[in-house]
This record gives C-alpha cells, structure tokens and sequence, in this order.
C-alpha cells in the first residue's frame, strides 16, 4: 500500500478508536431515520494502473480513491446511530458478503457486524489474496490475510479490538481496495448511489447520528426520534 493510501486509513481510523457498549437485539422500534449525505467541493481522485490477469480484471487504470459526487450526493458513507443500548435484531448485517468480481471488491464500502463472520467470495476464475486491516490511530493490525485460489465462498471473523474502520487490500492484485466499518449495532447502512439513506426500527429517543467517509472523515448530529424523522450531512474538501 503506498504513502497516500497508508496516511489516509491512519487518519480516519484515528477517529474511530472506540469502547462501545453491549447491544441487546429484540424488538424493533417504529422509529425511522433518513435523508441524504452531500459533498461540495472539488473531486478527489487516486488510480493505479491494472497489471496483472488482464483478461478478467480489465485494462487501463482503476480508480481506488474516489470522491467525486454526483448532483451534489455522496455515495460510500457510512450512517449509523453511535450508541444504543438494545433494539431490532441484526437481521441482514448478521451474514455479509464481500465479493471479488472482475477484480473489484463489491460493495467497496460494506457495513458488517462487529465479532461476527464475513463471508468472502471469489467469483473470478484467478487468485484473489483478501487482507484486511484494523486501522487504530497509527497502527494497521492484520485481521485476516487468506488466498482464494479458486471460486467458491469461505466465512471470516470481523475480529477488531478497539476500532470500527477496516480497511481491505487484495495481495495478489495491488489496485484492488476497499473500505469496510465494523458496526456495534444493526443501526447502520452504506449510503446508496444518490447520497440517500435510512434506518427504521428505532425505539423513539434522541441519538447521536454520525456519517463517516473513508476519505472525508466523519460528521455527527443529534437526532431526536419519534416516528419517521429526517437528518442529512454535508461534507467539503
């Protein structure tokens, strides 16, 4: 991983060095929280060249760093509720994928359930090695590092130790990232591909709402929860 990429997984995972406490799953609430995440400013752009496999991964360039919204929307955040104590159950963050396609990591920014497992696929016909970092503060810890020499599906440990970022590498194909967040609760979802976002299930109260952007960092508000309520974040440059 080069300088630019290490800095950043260095500097946003200094924000989320975090003690959280036990989530109970239950019943859900009827409360819903949704809006949309914006971006101003000029577009953030990092590619490296595709080597290797060419014949599935393609040519050319891969874009590995990118902030460039589109009408003004974000897609990639992260949205969660920072801290609750019990509600719905996990539902599907219980078993996420994370697939390697084209030599892409789909989705490129995943939400997975902290402590549970990930199910890893590899859908190319060539060698995909998945290494997963723990970014806290200065220090990247391995979490996993696994070859898949072939298709087929194997299930890893989110395992982190004091933080919520991950970042994800593929050693066999050194363009191939992506980001991954560690959620101490099922309240939080990935931002779709027009900014927006929402999270139902929520026991009426007031919360603390964060957004986080592996590249723009992280923004918060406090929401107040009584029925169906909206919020929305703005990020900059």
């Amino acid at each position: 991983m080069n300088k630019a990429l290490t800095g950043c997984a260095v500097a946003i995972g200094a924000l989320f060095v975090t003690h959280a406490m036990a989530y109970e799953a239950g019943a859900a609430g009827s409360g819903k929280i949704s809006g949309k995440v914006a971006f101003k400013g000029a577009a953030v752009s990092k590619k490296l060249p595709i080597t290797k496999d060419n014949t599935i991964c393609g040519t050319g360039e891969r874009e590995i760093v990118e902030v460039n919204a589109k009408g003004g929307n974000l897609a990639g955040a992260v949205v969660y509720v920072a801290k609750i104590e019990k509600g719905k159950p996990w539902g599907a963050l219980d078993a996420p994928v994370l697939d390697q396609k084209g030599c892409r990591f789909a989705p490129d920014t995943l939400v997975v359930k902290k402590d549970a497992d990930m199910v890893v696929r590899n859908s190319d016909p060539v060698l995909h090695n998945i290494h997963t970092y723990e970014i806290i503060g200065a220090v990247r810890r391995t979490m996993f590092n696994v070859g898949q020499p072939d298709k087929g599906d194997l299930k890893q440990p989110i395992k982190v130790r004091r933080a919520n970022v991950i970042k994800v590498e593929c050693d066999a194909h050194d363009f191939m990232h992506a980001w991954a967040f560690a959620a101490d609760n099922p309240y939080a979802v990935a931002t779709r591909e027009d900014g927006s976002f929402s999270l139902d299930g929520l026991p009426d109260g007031t919360y603390e709402l964060k957004a986080w952007h592996p590249v723009l960092g992280e923004k918060s508000a406090q929401v107040t929860v009584k029925g169906a309520t909206t919020a929305s974040f703005e990020f900059s440059k």
